[in-house]
């Protein structure tokens, strides 16, 4: 059987991330024509490549002036958001999670996004709580083919990835996520008790199982709060440690 080669913007788009990651590329980009012309593709190929770029965090496109590498605060981050209940243990304080919304919904367009095309999926808003201090809020969205049962779990007590993993059989193997600080909006300000303005850390996380994807959530988590962690970097390299929680 014949091997199925990879989109042409693929190839386009593999050029663009070698080229920011090398430094060659440190400012503008090359425009559509100019790699329509370069690799022999249509204007439309050659867009599509540029707007992955765009999509996944490495460039901006600016209207009339074209698209420019983009700063990246976490370009060389390995990082670790463990799971609130280990957290909590380790910092030897009282975790406590309260369900503020569970249901089946309407896909909206930016899960369509991450998801897939899907008719429903599964919300789950959670108030993650130290010591009846709250500090990370989760938004999260769940594939209602893959992960139906979560909609009758206690989700006050039990981890999401460990529902999926350990009960559902779901291996959770591949993770693509984001983290940029951020200023809290007035009615997210108000589900921690401070003021609108306070300073936060936003992450988003899209897992998959495989090549199919499972769950997008979104985590605002409290400025103050430390992150620490020790790890072994060619060892995880090597197991290919799942971060998915």
């Amino acid at each position: 059987m014949a091997t199925r080669r990879p989109p042409k913007y693929v190839y386009i788009k593999k050029h663009l991330l070698q080229g920011i990651v090398s430094g060659r590329f440190t400012d503008k980009l090359p425009s559509e024509n100019q790699l329509s012309q370069k690799f022999n593709v249509s204007r439309m190929t050659a867009k599509k490549a540029l707007d992955e770029i765009e999509k996944e965090g490495f460039a901006r496109r600016v209207a009339g002036k074209g698209t420019f590498v983009k700063d990246r605060a976490f370009s060389q981050g390995y990082f670790r958001i463990r799971p609130s209940h280990k957290q909590a243990r380790e910092l030897n304080v009282k975790h406590t999670s309260r369900v503020l919304e569970l249901r089946e919904i309407s896909t909206p367009v930016k899960v369509a996004e991450k998801l897939g095309n899907m008719d429903q999926v599964i919300l789950a808003r959670r108030l993650h709580s130290f010591d009846d201090k709250p500090v990370r809020y989760e938004i999260r969205y769940l594939r209602s083919d893959l992960c139906g049962g979560i909609l009758w779990e206690n989700l006050e007590v039990d981890s999401i990835h460990e529902i999926l993993v350990r009960k559902y059989n779901l291996p959770l193997t591949k993770v693509w996520q984001r983290m940029e600080a951020v200023s809290m909006r007035e009615e997210v300000a108000y589900l921690f008790d401070v003021n609108p303005g306070y300073p936060a850390f936003h992450i988003q996380r899209l897992t998959y199982t495989f090549e199919e994807t499972v769950t997008w959530v979104e985590y605002l988590i409290r400025g103050d709060l430390a992150f620490e962690d020790s790890f072994y970097p060619q060892q995880t390299q090597q197991t290919g440690e799942t971060l998915a929680y």
